[in-house]
């Protein structure tokens, strides 16, 4: 079966158009790109999505449009950019702990893969710094301070993060035969061709060295339900321009980093973005109807009003969906709210991923 996950040249036909997903390496993300991007998605009538995959989606496109997205995003180059000089994307999620440690190890690993049509979109590889914070994400491949986890099962292999990651992703490969995720063929499977591939990439991939272990001052702001509309990319971008780093989660939110000023950052953000304590904190959502097809429920307006009245906001995550696909769901304990033909929710509580 062809990879049918979105990506910068291959999208999806969804209600409101096609929809064009875009990978940045380690949430990395410029201006140009953020303008670029909220711009599109304006053009198609939606905000710019964030995914819990740490990607950027665009919806509501016309065939030439998202063509002509690419193509701009592609003359905008640049190191580690959504879109290299050849127009090649990222076929996968590479994440990275937000801190910035692992950024020259996505960016290696990123541009190992670019364009490569045997990787599966569904698979994730993430890079963690050891705080802990991607090594939760369900990853195919993770290494976590150097240790190499496939599945969510720990190996005793340790090594330079990017050769490590690459070696497990070239291993599994190998023994893939069609499977979309790792765990289909399971760890052991492997980890057998990790080894002699580490061994063997050395001389391609060279080890990065590691940025200095000190952790950086961040930011941190929540998009509610990841969406980025044209005012708030304005002053993301703005925020980039004036060299503040800006990296997206795959927990929906922004990080900023190397603020000139972070309390002025905020004040340019406040009402477009919540920056402090939030009901939305612990919320993310599907597209829901109209957008989607086959949603049978107006998702996010009825989350929307649930908020408004304090029927949804606890400490448990909550993600609303309109079917039982579940689409975005997060890794971990959740309660999934999901609309039924007849435009009442369900509430199922779950203990890890409902869908890929």
């Amino acid at each position: 079966m062809p990879d049918a996950c979105p990506g910068a040249w291959r999208r999806h036909d969804a209600a409101d158009g096609a929809l064009a997903r875009f990978r940045p390496v380690g949430g990395a993300v410029t201006g140009a790109e953020l303008r670029v991007l909220a711009d599109a998605a304006a053009t198609g009538g939606s905000p710019l999505e964030l995914t819990s995959r740490g990607s950027l989606q665009v919806r509501g496109l016309t065939a030439e449009g998202a063509d002509r997205l690419a193509a701009t995003l592609r003359a905008l180059g640049g190191d580690g950019a959504l879109l290299d000089a050849q127009g090649r994307d990222v076929p996968c999620s590479v994440v990275a702990s937000p801190s910035g440690l692992l950024d020259d190890a996505a960016r290696a690993v990123a541009a190992a893969l670019r364009g490569r049509t045997d990787v599966p979109g569904r698979l994730l590889v993430a890079l963690d710094d050891g705080a802990g914070d991607v090594a939760a994400l369900d990853g195919d491949v993770t290494v976590v301070d150097g240790a190499l986890v496939l599945a969510g099962t720990p190996t005793d292999l340790t090594g330079d993060p990017a050769a490590l990651a690459l070696a497990a992703v070239e291993a599994f490969l190998e023994v893939r035969d069609g499977a979309w995720r790792l765990a289909e063929v399971g760890p052991e499977r492997v980890l057998t061709g990790v080894t002699g591939w580490y061994r063997s990439l050395s001389e391609r991939y060279q080890p990065v060295t590691a940025r200095d272990d000190a952790r950086p001052e961040v930011t941190e702001v929540l998009p509610r339900l990841g969406e980025i509309d044209t005012a708030t990319a304005g002053v993301l971008a703005d925020l980039a321009d004036e060299r503040a780093t800006v990296r997206v989660t795959p927990w929906r939110t922004v990080v900023l980093r190397d603020l000139a000023d972070p309390d002025d950052a905020l004040r340019r953000l406040a009402g477009l973005v919540e920056t402090g304590p939030s009901p939305w904190s612990h919320l993310s959502a599907c597209v829901g109807a109209p957008r989607c097809a086959r949603s049978h429920t107006d998702v996010r307006g009825d989350l929307a009003r649930a908020v408004a009245t304090g029927r949804a906001g606890g400490l448990l995550h909550a993600h609303w969906v309109g079917c039982s696909r579940a689409c975005g769901t997060p890794a971990g304990p959740v309660a999934v709210v999901e609309g039924t033909p007849d435009g009442t929710y369900r509430t199922i509580v779950r203990a890890g991923r409902v869908s890929p």
